[in-house]
């Protein structure tokens, strides 16, 4: 598979994480704090919002073991696989 293929998986089961993940409620909870008083207080945008901060966070969270793996001397494919195992890491923690 190609890094541009593990990416686009990468970013799929982050989107999923933004569905399922236990932090969903928190962030739902903080919607005074990050949405806009310009934007409508529905449960729709509220959940919109929630899940797509969640996914963020899941996308910049599970790239840490990438990092390091490339400073490390890792190829772009293996640090491309080492992300996604972050990420499905973090949605098997969501799925407990």
């Amino acid at each position: 598979m190609t890094p541009q293929g593990i990416f686009v998986t990468i970013v799929a089961v982050c989107l999923i994480n933004g569905f399922i993940s236990p932090m969903l409620p928190v962030v739902w909870h903080l919607h005074p704090v990050w949405m806009p008083e310009m934007m409508p207080s529905t449960r729709e945008t509220i959940f919109y919002g929630a899940s797509l901060i969640v996914s963020t966070g899941t996308l910049l969270l599970s790239a840490v073991p990438a990092a390091i793996g490339e400073r490390i001397g890792l190829s772009l494919t293996n640090a491309m696989w080492a992300w996604l195992g972050g990420a499905l890491l973090l949605v098997l923690f969501g799925l407990r």
